[in-house]
């Protein structure tokens, strides 16, 4: 008999090759965080010992979603700064209430963020922290990943030029890359080793950086070989500073300094033209699409066709609580499948099956973590998420993938396990007091509230 830590009985398995049809009876077999083997159940359970056994009755089974983008600080500024433009609704949510943030508001931020994602099936999320205002701020969201038990890929923001365009006052985010890079180090030190905790490095967007700047990151990156990630073309804005400040394209400057590169995710990528694809398919660049928020703000509709038929990686992402209001990757699924069908008025132009692998194997891709999560295979981490499609909003189901995009919802969630440990187990999360932390986080946020928006 081999050893084994956990064995998931009496489950149905995604079948990888069509996503159609489900294994049942099946079990999982993990160690150490790791899958061993997936197989019919009487044959694993004559060939595991394991400490440990969990009854998925009869549920499926799928690999955890990957949030590909968002900013859990934010979670603190939902349903503010509503029905206005990109940058009024900058400078009446986020720029006034950032400042405000302490190492409690964001760790609370960060635990509602990261507890709604688990609730709705995301075990892997890339918050991209750029609410640097004190020292070591994003070090409450570390303890935040660490607490819930979620996969977190803390993307540390860098803006380095003392102005922000249109901003009256100074920027309260600003530091050097030098020392950005200095606080990068150390955070990774402090967390070297830890199954379930890596960094991406994030300059803010093309306004918020300066020409250096952007190329000091680059190289470090490089250096690194860690993914660097940018706010890129969400809107026209993007271009008409570089075009001004650079005399050329947003593309073409950062061509330029080297930060086009395999390891470059451009998250939102909405104002792309024929060039644009032209580069990230050259240079092997990703793409966060972030469909929500991207209507929310009324930015525009990411070319996600042009882009797959170019074979540019897709990742999906929910963006912040700010614009999104959500962290729910579920809903954005169903976004993502139903803006392509309606602004191509085509209903066959991508499908539940292509967003489903955005929000999981090619999320993974986009991140460079697709040989740890993104599919349920032996060696990669036990990141499963548990799906009951025997409730009223799914039932009937015929194919179980559609049925999640299109019908979908938090409920449909039963269980979450990451790294092979149970975080969520019929609706209940079970590494903190859930009830606490939301008292708290009210309480935090009103007072935040008061002090940002007094008359």
């Amino acid at each position: 008999m081999k050893n084994a830590d956990l064995l998931i009985t009496n489950a149905r398995i995604l079948s990888e090759e069509n996503q159609t049809f489900s294994v049942v009876d099946a079990s999982i077999a993990i160690q150490g965080g790791r899958i061993l083997e997936i197989g019919e159940q009487k044959n694993l359970a004559g060939i595991y010992d394991a400490r440990k056994t969990w009854d998925a009755k009869g549920k499926l089974l799928l690999p955890g979603m990957v949030n590909t983008h968002c900013h859990l600080f934010q979670t603190f500024m939902r349903s503010l700064g509503k029905e206005l433009t990109f940058m009024d609704w900058v400078h009446r949510s986020v720029r006034l209430f950032m400042p405000l943030l302490d190492d409690e508001a964001i760790y609370l931020a960060a635990m509602m963020g990261c507890l709604e994602a688990i609730r709705t099936g995301t075990t892997t999320l890339v918050d991209y922290m750029y609410a640097n205002v004190k020292p070591r701020n994003a070090d409450a969201v570390l303890r935040a990943f660490d607490d819930c038990g979620i996969r977190g890929v803390l993307a540390l923001g860098l803006t380095d030029v003392k102005q922000l365009p249109g901003s009256p006052v100074p920027s309260t985010t600003f530091s050097t890359v030098e020392d950005s890079l200095a606080d990068i180090e150390r955070m990774k030190l402090d967390y070297a080793g830890h199954p379930r905790v890596s960094f991406m490095l994030a300059p803010s967007v093309i306004w918020a950086m300066t020409r250096d700047g952007l190329a000091d990151a680059a190289r470090y990156a490089k250096e690194k070989n860690m993914v660097m990630t940018m706010h890129l073309l969400e809107t026209a804005d993007d271009d008409r500073f570089s075009q001004e400040k650079y005399g050329k394209r947003t593309t073409r400057m950062l061509e330029d300094i080297g930060v086009l590169d395999a390891n470059f995710l451009a998250v939102h990528a909405v104002r792309l033209i024929e060039e644009d694809f032209d580069l990230f398919e050259r240079y092997h660049t990703s793409v966060s699409h972030n469909p929500v928020a991207n209507m929310i703000l009324g930015s525009g509709v990411a070319p996600v066709c042009e882009l797959t038929r170019r074979g540019i990686p897709i990742g999906l992402g929910t963006d912040g609580a700010a614009s999104n209001d959500s962290q729910n990757m579920i809903e954005v699924m169903k976004s993502a499948v139903l803006l392509q069908k309606v602004h191509h008025h085509d209903p066959n132009v991508i499908t539940a099956r292509q967003v489903f692998r955005m929000a999981t194997s090619e999320g993974a891709q986009t991140i460079k973590m697709d040989d740890q999560v993104g599919t349920l295979s032996p060696g990669k981490r036990a990141d499963i998420i548990v799906v009951d499609l025997d409730l009223p909003n799914t039932t009937p189901w015929y194919e179980p993938v559609t049925s999640l995009v299109y019908s979908g919802s938090e409920r449909n969630i039963s269980a979450v396990f990451i790294e092979g440990q149970l975080v969520l187990e019929a609706g209940k999360t079970t590494r903190v007091n859930e009830a606490d932390l939301i008292h708290r986080a009210q309480q935090k946020a009103t007072e935040l509230y008061k002090i940002a928006y007094a008359k």
